[in-house]
């Protein structure tokens, strides 16, 4: 039988905006359905939407992937850069989560809507189900991948075209891989990138 639950995610990020550095606060509701027999699978379906909100949206900077050297300026400067397709707005950050969280449970559960609010949002209420427009998370990319990524690794290439950077986790390297191991798909093991990752044991 599907169950309907909801999920409270909250996490700190900063924001670069309106060319002005913020640090903000975001909660984001999440109504989901279960979607297989396997408990153990909707467990972890679960967890992998509170590990990759904790580890890599937390204390991250979100900022639209145009401002290429702004990008490059705080990855230099050690910070983990989420590289968005559009301003990050609580609508964006909705739209995000929505794609990138229902690619991550790979239809062991499916999120049916986000409302989305933050600090700087002062108390509006953004809602996003599969009924509004896509916008720019239509195209193919990193927010459509099952895996751990989060960004395009084109944008942390050396001028020769060279990536130097560690392996990206993979979801068994979080022990949250599924039941059925074979399960696990569009994990992109050659994405790589040089970040700490928090809370590794989570599982």
């Amino acid at each position: 039988m599907n169950v309907r639950l909801n999920l409270d995610l909250n996490f700190s990020a900063c924001i670069w905006y309106n060319k002005q550095f913020q640090v903000n606060s975001f909660l984001a509701n999440v109504t989901l359905v279960t979607n297989t027999l396997e408990a153990e699978d909707t467990s972890i379906a679960i967890e992998r939407c509170r590990w990759w909100t904790e580890n890599i949206l937390t204390n991250s900077v979100l900022i639209h992937r145009d401002n290429e050297e702004k990008m490059q300026e705080f990855w230099g400067a050690g910070l983990n850069v989420v590289s968005l397709p559009a301003e990050p707005t609580d609508q964006t950050v909705a739209m995000l989560l929505y794609s990138k969280l229902n690619a991550i449970c790979e239809s062991k559960i499916v999120i049916l809507d986000i409302q989305m609010t933050s600090q700087l949002g002062n108390g509006v209420r953004f809602i996003y189900d599969d009924t509004d427009d896509y916008g720019p998370f239509t195209k193919d990319e990193w927010w459509n991948s099952a895996g751990v990524d989060w960004f395009n690794q084109d944008i942390l290439k050396d001028k020769d075209g060279t990536l130097r950077m560690k392996q990206l986790p993979s979801w068994h390297d979080v022990n949250l891989h599924w039941v059925d191991a074979d399960a696990d798909s569009d994990e992109e093991k050659d994405n790589i990138v040089e970040v700490d990752f928090k809370h590794d044991d989570k599982g």
